[in-house]
């Protein structure tokens, strides 16, 4: 079992907390690659980690994702009406929900929570497993450079990163893209030749040194970043050791940093 559920700042109403009714976190997948994603994004996000993502011939291991929901202002679902753009965040759990981020950077996520909810889990870092020179040309592109010249832990940490080396498109939007059971990369990669799936692979995770499920005391907790609202809430999850778009607090996390 993993730890309980952080409480609401002092003062606050709990009946506005968007983790209400969960003192006490469960885990939302089972042994066998099973993951339940109608769950809180918060539950999701924690058991996401070490999982695989695998797009148009690349594949990567989730090593850092935060949890969104329309309860809380920095979610786009906030007040609980889709737009033109946020619609694909409102669609059933399971499904991609990528969006541009700035005009520049596509972000990809994964939606949790009863369908309709609107409540995402955004896929921030990664670690490269197959199809690393694809991921380097696509990344090197971007910026005009020479695919050399980028270091192993920038090519996909943090969430604009992610999306455009793995090729993760906005008509991915709406996609099911949660797979059941446990796979091996090349069953991985075949299932993603025309867009993105999230499956567990515990090969894959092995292959950068992780374990699937992550042991409790290697998953970092800490608040999200590159927001200005809700900063409070400690919904960034990610593993020790691995690559991460920024470091988390000391002494913040299950185990500790």
């Amino acid at each position: 079992m993993l730890a309980a559920a952080v409480a609401p700042a002092a003062g606050a109403d709990r009946r506005d907390d968007p983790r209400r009714d969960r003192a006490v976190i469960e885990p939302a997948r089972d042994r066998r690659g099973r993951l339940d994603a109608e769950q809180h994004p918060e539950i999701v996000a924690r058991e996401l980690l070490g999982w695989t993502i695998a797009c148009r011939g690349t594949a990567a291991v989730l090593t850092e994702l935060e949890a969104y929901h329309q309860d809380e202002p920095a979610a786009h679902s906030f007040g609980g009406r889709p737009t033109e753009r946020t619609k694909g965040l409102f669609g059933p759990p399971g499904t991609a929900y990528v969006y541009v981020s700035y005009g520049i950077h596509r972000c990809a996520n994964l939606v949790t929570g009863p369908d309709g909810s609107g409540e995402a889990v955004l896929l921030r870092s990664a670690m490269p497993v197959a199809g690393a020179a694809s991921i380097r040309s696509r990344r090197a592109a971007g910026r005009g450079i020479e695919p050399s010249t980028l270091r192993a832990r920038d090519l996909l940490t943090g969430p604009g990163r992610l999306a455009q080396g793995l090729d993760i498109r906005l008509q991915d939007t709406g996609r099911p893209i949660l797979r059941a059971g446990t796979f091996e990369l090349d069953e991985a990669l075949e299932a993603a030749t025309d867009g993105p799936i999230v499956c567990c692979s515990p090969a894959a995770a092995a292959a950068v040194g992780f374990d699937v499920p992550v042991d409790p005391s290697d998953v970092l907790v800490g608040p999200r970043i590159g927001i200005t609202k809700a900063v409070e809430l400690p919904w960034r999850f990610g593993i020790r050791e691995a690559h991460v778009s920024k470091p988390f607090p000391r002494h913040d996390g299950l185990g500790g940093s």
